[in-house]
């Protein structure tokens, strides 16, 4: 396998086996189409229900997602499922013009939601079919440049704006209302309005979260899917002989999903056990024998010249009944089985067999109980042959074996053995057991719809040189799946009647038999270790009251639970479950990934938590699938490599996880990124007149709606500004524009600097009289300071330049920060560390910012203005979760101005002739402290008059809402300096003209209280002025919190 192409009677493997794509069937299928699916497939189908049918009654689709497989992967697809790899890109369709703009767009007659990967058809084509790529609501799919992941050019639907579909191709964001859509039945891709579309068919998988409409409050998890299919021998659909009379005789309709199995025995992404250690497969490489037309049968020496009969297109992996054609050379070098190499004959033929001889394996992990001994210690080689594959040590996990021994119904009435529908459309399948499929499916029996079931014709061995060519093809799936809701109810449901939840990600949501930590630990960071957490609670999620957003936990009575970083420590422990169950905030709770199982996780199981006899069993049972989670902190995992199939239950801390369908892009080498890097996206947008974007526009709001003060011109260096500085003297020690504002006595701005990770430590109440006294009436916007910087500060140990170019542009940043700066910022720098910069700014008003504090650390570095400065934010929320998209508990700044996020269609990249400091405060302000900071999320500025972002939206900005009160919290708790004066004249100060933001913060939080307790569950609550009654407790903890605050000011 080192280059060389090994020989036929060596075991040669083929190409890496990924998915069986539908490139090499379409030569025939849009006529097969025709003659195949016309009423006879979809009329049972639910989701076809769900749409008006045509004047003829006739339901015209069928679902195909999966014959012809979409560019995308799925993202959520289950380990052990086909692999849904993309499709090998096919050549352009010649000959083909986007046809003229029409006069009038098209009509929607009903609401229908169309997701990423939805399987999809034409309304006024009954035998277009294709899979959606890109939508509108999916921003995950918004990479810029569509155009650069097909073969062929995109077209524009008549119906799409000429406009519009420019803009697309820039941007990769299809206009609200449209879909991209793979065509695949006529290999072409088309961005196309969703009135012009059907809903066929959704891909949900086990341990997805779905909702009903995205307005709901309450999501679901499904836990379970069942699918019936409709089958048309493999063997006779590249045979060029279909009639309707075939079509009827042949087909095989209303299959129950379980009765088949995957003709290949291994299939990319597959999980096996081989001796101690657990792996997924990558690859698969087959042996392939073909029957020519004399009756003759060979192994290929090289599968990779294999060629479909109907297609030029490369075939990716070939199954029993393709029709294949290749070299006369391939033959005669190949090991035949049957008859001899004869060269009159055409080097065509039939696939009878395909073997697997050989696997590339990514290792996951190792038995918990394995010793060092034998095998164990040493990880196996990344590629398995036939002798490992066949030996007594090797398992494949089989993920659509039943138990053969499940488990009762636990008391609380709730576990359920799942059930996986392991087939998809597409799919090469065998009956696994066609005696009993034969006498089931003996043709006298009819459909509901009237239509009849069809016959299962047998092909005996006997006339096939004894090859099992019993083989068929998924033509149409029909799925439901079984959900269940946070109210613990359990229904079942039309797969394409539910959408994924968009809120999936939110980490203060929560589902039934989940295990949550409380957030309050046992004991404080500094007593346990900085990286140690010991949550004061643990337990077991029994439901969820979603539109309140309050949970209801069992917790344990006496659990051992400690976490160091993101891993459990271990010996753990969970203990006895409490009989009654609490109401609590879901903002008071987390779910921890080291903790927290999700049905469909692959699993270690410790030796001490298999609790009864499992003699009966052989093969691994150290390792297994979690198909359920109790109510009782229990878990049940599926032996699914064992014989046989068997169900155990587990306490949570006795599994440790091996494999996760989130971990698929970790075997993808591919690297989660915050955005697109600067590089990438300057060159994609490099045709854009850049100079028209140079100009940044900011709509800013003070405290009071009030406008930024000082000229615009001062906000930017202009190129005259350049000019006139460059005739000024170079004399650095006389700077006048670093003189301090007069009226302000510098030296008492400052207290003596404390070591702290973003503070300086807490002084008396003494220290903080002195100070209020010194306050003037007027807060200087802008102060040098004569003071050493605090040891809080985060570039401290940063080197400064001092070259006298730099410090030209420090002086002039000063010149315009003095004169320019917007109300609410104050910006304070030292003489002796000029390339250090601290900013306070006081959020605005009518966003969940208001009346807090933020503070932000600036370096200017030696580099500077050449690239953007540093800056890092002091986030307050003690691990709670951020505050803002762009404002990372890290200390990150996501803005592009910063370079730490991609530049949009305004180029808003640093320049270091035209941007400045003020230029980056101003857009802190003006851009990220909105009122529905939601939308700052990378890709969803484009949903912000999506009714269905509504609800995600608010409820972000009710958690930001409470967060930032623990900002004012933890500002008047702990001294920042040098803003000790600042605060306590903003915050506390008794002054006539002082704001006492204080007083505003407690009264404005009391009236969100009072607004949202009255409204009760009917109340609409947009997250600012109307919370959930989950936010109202964590917003009541905090008014407590400030009114301490009020009372200890008043007091001193």
């Amino acid at each position: 396998m080192d280059g060389q192409k090994p020989r036929a009677d060596q075991d040669s493997p083929s190409p890496p086996a990924r998915e069986p794509t539908a490139d090499h069937d379409c030569g025939l299928v849009h006529g097969f189409l025709s003659r195949l699916f016309q009423d006879r497939f979809l009329a049972s189908s639910p989701a076809a229900a769900a749409a008006p049918p045509p004047a003829n009654n006739l339901v015209p689709f069928f679902s195909a997602a999966s014959v012809f497989a979409s560019p995308q992967a799925h993202a959520h697809a289950r380990a052990h499922a086909h692999a849904r790899a993309p499709a090998a890109l096919a050549a352009p369709v010649t000959g083909r013009s986007s046809p003229p703009a029409p006069a009038a767009p098209m009509q929607r007659t009903h609401h229908v939601v169309f997701c990423v990967e939805d399987t999809v058809g034409l309304r006024d084509d009954k035998y277009t079919v294709g899979v959606v790529d890109r939508s509108f609501t999916d921003v995950d799919t918004h990479e810029p440049r569509p155009q650069r992941d097909y073969g062929e050019d995109i077209e524009r639907h008549p119906d799409v704006p000429l406009a519009e579909f420019h803009k697309f191709m820039k941007t990769g964001i299809p206009p609200r209302g449209t879909v991209l859509v793979s065509w695949q039945t006529q290999l072409r891709t088309e961005l196309i309005p969703e009135a012009a579309l059907q809903l066929l068919d959704r891909a949900l998988y086990v341990g997805d979260v779905v909702k009903r409409r995205a307005e709901d409050h309450m999501s679901g998890t499904v836990i379970g899917t069942t699918a019936v299919c409709t089958l048309f021998p493999a063997s006779l659909f590249h045979s060029g002989h279909i009639t309707q009379a075939t079509t009827d005789d042949l087909s095989i309709r209303n299959v129950p999903a379980n009765e088949l199995l995957n003709v290949h025995e291994y299939v990319q992404g597959a999980i096996v056990v081989y001796r101690d250690w657990v792996g997924r497969i990558e690859n698969v490489y087959d042996q392939v024998a073909i029957k020519l037309s004399n009756n003759s049968v060979v192994v290929v020496e090289d599968p990779a010249e294999l060629e479909h009969d109907e297609v030029t297109v490369a075939v990716e992996r070939l199954s029993v009944g393709d029709t294949v054609k290749t070299k006369k050379g391939n033959l005669r070098r190949g090991l035949w089985r049957y008859g001899a190499f004869d060269p009159n004959v055409k080097p065509e033929g039939i696939v009878v067999e395909t073997r697997p001889i050989e696997v590339d394996v990514q290792w996951l992990a190792r038995s918990i109980a394995a010793t060092d001994t034998q095998y164990a210690a040493e990880e196996p080689p990344a590629n398995l042959g036939r002798d490992e594959l066949e030996s007594a040590s090797f398992y494949r996990y089989d993920a659509s074996a039943g138990a053969a021994s499940t488990l009762p119904l636990s008391p609380n009435g709730t576990d359920r053995a799942y059930h996986v529908a392991d087939v998809a459309v597409g799919d090469r399948v065998r009956f696994k057991d066609l005696s009993a499929a034969a006498l089931k499916y003996d043709g006298t029996h009819t459909l509901p719809n009237g239509y009849p079931q069809g016959k299962l014709t047998r092909l005996p061995r006997t006339d096939t040189l004894g090859y099992d060519m019993n083989v068929f093809l998924v033509m149409q799936t029909h799925t439901r799946v079984t959900v269940q809701w946070q109210d613990l109810t359990i229904t079942e449901d039309v797969s394409s009647s539910l959408i994924p939840d968009p809120n999936v990600e939110d980490d203060d949501e929560v589902w039934p038999a989940e295990v949550i930590c409380s957030k309050e630990d046992k004991a404080a960071a500094s007593d346990v270790g900085q990286w140690m957490k010991e949550p004061l609670k643990v337990g077991i999620v029994q439901a969820v009251k979603s539109r309140d957003r309050i949970a209801s936990v069992r917790w344990f009575k006496n659990h051992d639970i400690k976490f160091f970083g993101a891993d459990l420590l271990r010996p753990a422990t969970t203990g006895e479950l409490s009989e009654t169950a609490e109401d609590v905030s879901l903002y008071d709770i987390y779910s921890s990934p080291a903790l927290t199982r999700r049905r469909g996780d692959f699993v270690l199981i410790h030796p001490s938590g298999v609790q009864g006899d499992l003699s009966h069993v052989s093969g691994p049972d150290w390792f297994g699938e979690v198909v359920d989670l109790g109510l009782d902190g229990r878990v049940t995992v599926r032996l699914g490599a064992a014989k046989p199939v068997t169900d155990i239950r587990v306490v949570y801390e006795k599994v440790t996880l091996a494999y996760s369908s989130d971990m698929d892009n970790e075997f993808l080498n591919t690297q989660e990124l915050d955005g697109d890097s600067i590089e990438d996206s300057e060159e994609d947008m490099s045709d854009f007149d850049s100079a028209s974007f140079n100009e940044m526009w900011i709509e800013y709001e003070g405290m009071e709606g009030e406008p930024p003060v000082g000229d615009e011109a001062d906000w930017s260096t202009e190129d005259e500004e350049e000019a006139e500085e460059e005739d000024d003297d170079d004399d650095d020690t006389s700077m006048p524009d670093l003189e301090p504002t007069d009226g302000v006595d510098t030296s008492k701005t400052t207290p003596d600097p404390a070591n702290s990770a973003s503070t300086d430590s807490t002084n008396d109440a003494a220290a903080r009289e002195e100070t209020t006294e010194t306050v003037t009436d007027a807060l200087a916007p802008f102060l040098i300071l004569d003071t050493p910087p605090p040891s809080s500060h985060h570039y401290l140990q940063n080197t400064s330049a001092s070259s006298s170019a730099f410090m030209r542009r420090i002086a002039k940043e000063h010149k315009i920060l003095r004169n320019s700066l917007p109300p609410n910022i104050f910006v304070r720098t030292w003489d002796s560390r000029l390339d250090l910069i601290r900013v306070l700014i006081i959020g605005p008003s009518d966003t969940p910012y208001e009346y807090a504090p933020f503070v932000i650390d600036f370096h200017l570095g030696s580099s500077y203005p050449q690239t953007p400065p540093e800056a890092f934010f002091h986030s307050w929320t003690s691990g709670n979760g951020p505050v803002n998209p762009n404002l990372y508990e890290d200390g990150k700044i996501c803005l592009s101005l910063l370079g730490t996020w991609h530049t949009d269609e305004r180029n808003e990249s640093w320049s270091p002739a035209k941007s400045t400091l003020l230029q980056v405060l101003v857009s802190i302000m003006g851009l990220v402290l909105v009122k529905d900071p939601y939308y700052n999320e990378a890709g969803y500025d484009v949903q912000r008059a999506a009714p269905e972002t509504r609800l995600s939206s608010a409820l972000y900005t009710e958690r930001a809402y409470f967060r930032a009160r623990a900002f004012i919290t933890h500002a008047l708790s702990n001294e920042v300096a040098p803003f000790t004066q600042e605060l306590q004249y903003l915050y506390r100060s008794d002054a006539p003209d002082a704001p006492r933001l204080l007083d505003k913060a407690i009264e404005a939080a009391n009236d969100v209280v009072q607004r949202s307790s009255a409204a009760g569950e009917a109340g609409e609550r947009d997250g600012l002025r109307t919370v959930s009654l989950g936010a109202v407790v964590m917003l009541k903890r905090q008014v407590e919190k400030l009114e301490a605050l009020r009372q200890g000011s008043t007091s001193t």
